[in-house]
């Protein structure tokens, strides 16, 4: 949880990633019937991206560290590792029907989306704090 502590960007992309679910959550309480089982998949998606942002924001920490040839070896094995829990979460949301996987992918989309908006963000944030 260091890297949540002392990295700016992880948290807006975080905090980007959590605007994106809110809106969706505002969508899918006024347009389903089905909304615990519709929110569920999506806070377990949130909470997945949630774990791969710091889970990346660890492994890049770390693979600067290290020479060339085992950088690529080690970001290879951790970006694995995230896809395969990413993968094993909407699995299991599928296999055992307590939230629904495509809100979860929508949920997990929101790294995507975190990513594209952290720019703004950190923007807005500079100019709420009165930085520039």
């Amino acid at each position: 949880m260091d890297q949540l502590r002392n990295n700016p960007t992880l948290r807006e992309l975080i905090l980007g990633a959590a605007v994106y679910c809110a809106l969706w959550e505002a969508a899918l309480l006024i347009f389903t019937d089905r909304k615990l089982y519709h929110s569920v998949g999506l806070l377990c998606g949130f909470v997945i991206c949630f774990i791969l942002a710091v889970s990346m924001a660890g492994s890049i920490a770390v693979a600067v560290t290290l020479d060339e040839k085992s950088a690529r070896a080690f970001t290879q094995r951790k970006a694995a590792i995230r896809y395969l829990l990413a993968c094993a979460g909407i699995i299991i949301l599928a296999v055992f029907d307590f939230g629904n996987p495509l809100t979860c992918f929508a949920g997990l989309m929101g790294l995507k989306i975190g990513a594209y908006i952290q720019p703004f963000i950190h923007r807005l944030i500079e100019k709420i704090k009165g930085v520039n």
